[in-house]
């Protein structure tokens, strides 16, 4: 059994609707937390004031997943489903990278009607907490109407991500003294130009500090209590 067969867990159906959001919705009952594959609640279905390529529907996962396959169903017992259409991905909500298959055709197939389920499974799995669809092209004797669901499952990595409020604490194992060294090696990406990247405190309240100032890195060593000639670099970012 291959990976994609095993991290293909539903991951839509049980979001709350404050999960999802959309370019616009033709009515309350027409709203974008009404996109669940195979549920008739609402008007059945999403779908936006107008029908055009400037409408999108997003999902919010909760947290990075790996995502493997992508569902999608026309608005229940309407005329209204998409024949194509795009898929976006994002970890914070505002960055958006499209999804390429390897042939690097963008666009996905859609549906035929309302109710019938076609399901792509993704050549390449993306990694991404946020799901954008934009609809390309739809039924043209009605109007864009979506129902979906994505597939995948749990992404653990030993790659740390920060959201701007969060820290790793790590501790030096204690060693006699001798010819050794510890080494922390960083490869990063940075939403904001400044901030701090590494800070590390030793015995005698020893310092490193490796920060962000305005595109520029400074790494600042400190020693003891009492201010003493402080050792600074930067390099342009």
């Amino acid at each position: 059994m291959g990976a994609n067969e095993v991290c293909h867990s539903p991951l839509v159906s049980n979001l709350l609707p404050s999960s999802f959001r959309s370019s616009s919705q033709l009515s309350g009952s027409h709203g974008p937390g009404f996109a669940k594959l195979n549920r008739r609640e609402g008007a059945g279905g999403w779908s936006p004031l107008s029908s055009d390529r400037y409408q999108w529907l997003q999902v919010d996962l909760g947290e990075r997943t790996h995502i493997t396959a992508v569902s999608t169903q026309g608005r229940y017992g309407s005329s209204d489903w998409l024949t194509a259409y795009l898929l976006m991905f994002s970890d914070t909500g505002h960055n958006w990278r499209q999804y390429r298959q390897e042939d690097s055709i963008g666009a996905f197939p859609g549906n035929s009607n309302a109710d019938s389920v076609v399901q792509h499974k993704l050549q390449q799995p993306v990694i991404g907490r946020y799901v954008r669809l934009i609809p390309l092209d739809w039924n043209p004797n009605g109007r864009i109407g979506l129902r979906l669901e994505t597939f995948g499952c749990p992404y653990n990595s030993d790659v740390v991500s920060f959201d701007g409020r969060s820290s790793l604490l790590y501790r030096l194992i204690p060693r006699p003294r001798q010819a050794t060294r510890e080494s922390v090696s960083l490869i990063f990406k940075a939403l904001s130009n400044s901030g701090t990247l590494l800070h590390a405190e030793g015995r005698s309240e020893h310092s490193l500090s490796l920060q962000l100032q305005k595109g520029r890195l400074l790494l600042t060593l400190r020693r003891g209590t009492t201010p003493k000639p402080s050792y600074s670099q930067c390099h342009d970012h």
